[in-house]
């Protein structure tokens, strides 16, 4: 399974298509592959903490509100990454160019087009 993948199943979880222990099931295979190398990706670390967070729920230390709202954030995340701009800006004083990234969130941004 790849990484797009996991965020397709996170948002059938959302939409209720898939049951929890599914989630947690899919979650667990991907991470056994993952662990079989010997350095940690960010993948990696995203599914452990969905993978506690999961085992904190079925154990009662958790709600499911709980995880709804991590799988939000971390969908949020993800669109949000995908709108990053990076801007350069050549300063006339030393001639030497600096480079802005900022990203832009994805509820907070609205693009506006007129019309000539």
């Amino acid at each position: 399974m790849k990484e797009l993948d996991v965020e397709k199943i996170l948002k059938e979880y959302l939409s209720g298509n898939i049951s929890l222990q599914y989630l947690s099931d899919v979650i667990d295979e991907r991470l056994f592959v993952l662990r079989q190398k010997p350095e940690i990706t960010t993948e990696q670390e995203r599914l452990s903490n969905l993978e506690l967070l999961i085992h904190e729920i079925n154990e009662g230390f958790r709600s499911r509100d709980e995880l709804f709202a991590y799988i939000m954030s971390e969908i949020e995340r993800k669109m949000s990454e995908q709108f990053v701009t990076t801007i350069t800006i050549n300063s006339t004083s030393d001639s030497e160019f600096q480079t802005i990234a900022r990203a832009i969130p994805v509820m907070d941004y609205h693009l506006e087009l007129a019309v000539a």
